[in-house]
C-alpha cells in the first residue's frame, strides 16, 4: 500500500524546519509563530478527518483533507501533506474504502509530525 502513496523518501524529513527558516529569511520568531498556529489548528482538523473517514462522509473528508493538506504544505510537512492529498482525491472520487485503508498511514504521519515539532526548539 505504501508504495502507491508516492510519499517522499526517508531522506525527506517529516518537518522541514531548515527549509522553513530559509523561506522566512532566518526569522525564527516567524517560524515559531507558524509552528504555534499549526499546533493549535492541526488537532481539530485531524479529528475531523478521522471522523469523516469513520462516518464515510466524502464531502467533509474532501474539504477537510484539502485544508489540512495546505496547512501541512505551508508548515513544511510534505509526507503528511501527501497523505492528505490522497485522502482528498480518494474522497472526491467516492473511494471511501481507500480512505479507510489510509487511516493508519494518516495517523502515523500525523504522530511523526508532532514528534518532530516537539524537537524544534525556540531560539530567541
Amino acid at each position: 500500500m505504501n508504495t502507491e502513496l508516492n510519499l517522499p523518501g526517508p531522506d525527506v524529513p517529516a518537518v522541514d524546519a531548515e527549509r522553513l527558516l530559509a523561506e522566512f529569511g532566518g526569522n525564527q520568531e516567524i517560524l515559531d509563530e507558524l509552528r504555534n498556529l499549526f499546533l493549535e489548528h492541526a488537532p481539530p482538523m485531524y479529528d475531523s478527518i478521522l471522523a469523516a473517514i469513520e462516518t464515510r462522509n466524502a464531502d467533509v473528508l474532501a474539504k477537510d483533507a484539502h485544508s489540512f493538506k495546505g496547512a501541512c504544505a505551508t508548515y513544511g510537512a510534505p509526507r503528511l501533506s501527501q497523505v492528505c492529498k490522497i485522502l482528498e482525491l480518494s474522497a472526491k472520487a467516492g473511494d471511501l474504502d481507500r480512505c479507510q485503508e489510509l487511516i493508519d498511514v494518516f495517523k502515523l504521519e500525523y504522530e511523526t509530525v508532532f514528534t518532530e515539532l516537539a524537537k524544534v526548539k525556540t531560539e530567541h
